[in-house]
């Protein structure tokens, strides 16, 4: 099972922890205040409390851990986010994920080695102005370039008709891979050609953007 190391217990980095802990991984918390560490104690497999600056404890965390995944959450001091990330890097850790709190520091982790870099109120202030721009938006998920997986609304003039009615891929270049019913929860994955859509229902779609964007305007 991955073993994962979340440095940094802010609001961020204390709630990816507990996530990944309800989701059954093994998680090492660390974080130089005491009480943050006390805190999730009783959430993660492991909490310790540290001086992330120091390069002899985090080496010996990483060492007897066997960390497969570094995430970085510190937010409150972008060098100590530089100096773990390069330690980190250093010890040959598989995957290090860093958070930026701007775009200048989002390209000086990315160009220091951070595997990922992730900047959470981009992301969010993202979604939202496309949430409210495009009101059958629901969520997007960017894949490579111009590509996306994107949750939409079925439009009404779906409704009643079958997949290979509407000859989506045909017709707009994308693919449905799921169908999921907002009342009662149910999902269909990789819907079949006879699908029928209802109401009440939301499809995710993966494709070109713009390709996306042409379904769900409709």
């Amino acid at each position: 099972m991955e073993q994962f190391m979340v440095i940094g217990l802010g609001n961020f980095g204390f709630n990816v922890a507990c996530a990944l802990s309800k989701a059954g991984k093994q998680v090492i918390a660390v974080d130089a205040n005491g009480r943050r560490v006390e805190e999730i104690s009783d959430k993660v497999r492991k909490a310790v409390t540290a001086d992330v600056r120091d390069k002899k404890a985090i080496s010996e965390l990483i060492s007897s851990n066997k960390i497969d995944v570094a995430i970085v959450s510190l937010g409150n001091s972008f060098e100590a986010s530089i100096l773990v990330t390069i330690y980190l890097k250093e010890m040959n850790v598989g995957k290090i994920i860093a958070k930026a709190s701007n775009e200048d520091q989002w390209t000086a982790l990315h160009a220091i080695g951070a595997s990922e870099v992730i900047f959470p109120e981009q992301e969010v202030a993202d979604k939202l102005a496309l949430r409210l721009v495009k009101p059958n938006f629901i969520d997007y998920i960017p894949m490579a370039e111009d590509y996306g997986i994107m949750e939409v609304a079925v439009p009404d003039e779906f409704v009643g008709k079958t997949l290979m009615e509407l000859q989506l891929r045909n017709r707009f270049d994308v693919e449905i891979i799921a169908i999921k019913n907002v009342l009662t929860n149910n999902l269909v994955m990789i819907p079949k050609a006879d699908y029928k859509f209802e109401l009440d229902t939301v499809m995710v779609i993966v494709g070109r953007n713009e390709d996306i964007e042409r379904v769900r305007s409709k």
